[in-house]
């Protein structure tokens, strides 16, 4: 029986995935072009899904794409068939129903998994992670219950929208965390300070400074923690959100070259031919670092995606570089970071203020660049901050007013000023078209 073959093979249908498709469309409007997913859903969004739980936000407005979109495109769909083994040689691939197919090029976009952590006894217990639509589904459920206690296992980003949408449920929940702080990797101390005397007040049980070293099982779905001070936490509901990691499932023997995650080039090229990844599970070139690195962020996945896909149907785009950002509200309050944000050593200058409405800003300076910015509070001229980072702007005239008050884009450099102009016109130019 022939194998069907064809012109681009896309693995994973989140951000990257979807954005890959419809960018390679616009480079060929020819090549056939298949998506694998092994989850059974229409493409939807991800960030969104503690919305969801909350009951913010329906199915409906989950969706990322509207089911349509493959038709559209004339990209065929396979819901429910994961990618289970690439021979990159033969650019055959199999699927999780034992079917091959043949490739001309192929993008890997097979996202990032939840790191379990080695807590002794994790394997008998019934646990969920916070990452995906089923595992909205599934603390939905648990928390139909009456006092349900809902125990978190991390303060990151995942964790603590994981314990926010828990919260919303009427749940008594609880989040321990191994650092110091919440939100260590997002934020400086001054705004998880913010953000944990926030969850405080909204009745937001957090434990920082302390790990589990075991579970037991309670029965059911309960259980209880045991924590390193001695102290017994019991749970109806347990979620792991320590963190994720590329899926690096499909790179086996002879595939693409990795260090953290899957290494790439200004094209998304990995160091196979016709081979691509976009991301989490890509290792990207990052604007401020310098240096390939791993960033798991919906926007970074879905701007690799397009890129990925333009450099794959042969219309040369190089990449600009990743920016690390993370946008988020916890129980009203409003959070923005990007680059660095918590300075590795005394190469970088940080000036912070705080304002009369309970604003929090931070810049993080180096070599009179803007490297890194944190807003807790009114975010409003965020954008102007991420606006000077990308664009590596010199700051030496500015640098005085970065903090003050009345900052805004007049104090922009001229030519970020023409760099902005330029690009948000060509946002309405797009959005009349697709109008």
């Amino acid at each position: 029986m022939a194998i069907k073959r064809y012109d681009y093979v896309i693995v994973g249908n989140s951000a990257a995935g979807v954005n890959a498709a419809a960018a390679l469309r616009e480079a060929d409007r020819k090549g056939s072009v298949a998506v694998f997913t092994d989850e059974d859903r229409f493409a939807y969004s991800r960030p969104l899904i503690s919305y969801l739980v909350a009951g913010e936000v329906d199915g409906r407005r989950m969706l990322y794409r509207d089911p349509s979109f493959y038709r559209r495109l004339g990209a065929d769909l396979y819901r429910g068939e994961g990618v289970s083994e690439v021979d990159y040689g033969e650019k055959r691939l199999k699927t999780s129903k034992s079917r091959s197919f043949a490739w001309g090029k192929l993008l890997l976009a097979t996202g990032s998994k939840p790191f379990i952590p080695p807590v002794d006894g994790l394997e008998r217990v019934r646990c969920s992670t916070f990452i995906n639509w089923d595992d909205a589904r599934s603390m939905q459920r648990a928390t139909r219950k009456p006092e349900c206690r809902v125990l978190v296992m991390g303060a990151g980003l995942i964790g603590m929208k994981a314990a926010e949408a828990a919260l919303a449920r009427s749940a008594r929940v609880t989040v321990i965390e191994m650092m110091e702080r919440v939100l260590p990797a997002a934020l400086d101390a001054e705004a998880s300070r913010m953000v944990q005397e926030r969850c405080a007040e909204r009745g937001l049980e957090v434990r920082t400074g302390c790990r589990a070293v075991s579970v037991e099982p309670r029965g059911g779905s309960s259980g209880s923690a045991f924590l390193e001070d001695g102290s017994e936490i019991g749970f109806d509901l347990l979620v792991v959100a320590v963190g994720v990691r590329p899926r690096l499932d499909l790179v086996g023997d002879g595939g693409p070259a990795v260090s953290r995650g899957i290494l790439v080039d200004d094209a998304l090229s990995t160091s196979l031919p016709d081979v691509y990844a976009a991301g989490d599970v890509a290792e990207a070139w990052d604007l401020v670092w310098e240096e390939p690195r791993v960033n798991a962020l919906w926007p970074n996945a879905a701007l690799q995606g397009k890129y990925a896909g333009w450099n794959m149907g042969g219309r040369r785009v190089p990449y600009p570089g990743s920016l690390s950002m993370n946008s988020v509200e916890f129980f009203g309050l409003p959070v923005v970071s990007a680059g660095v944000v918590n300075p590795p050593d005394g190469a970088y200058r940080e000036i912070a203020e705080h304002f009369p409405d309970g604003t929090y800003r931070k810049v993080v300076i180096r070599n009179d660049r803007l490297v890194g910015m944190l807003v807790a509070g009114d975010i409003e001229r965020a954008g102007i901050y991420t606006s000077l980072i990308q664009e590596k702007a010199p700051l030496r005239r500015i640098k005085g007013a970065l903090l003050s008050e009345s900052f805004s884009h007049a104090y922009l450099p001229q030519a970020v000023r023409h760099a902005r102009i330029i690009k948000g016109a060509a946002g309405l130019k797009a959005a009349d078209k697709g109008a």
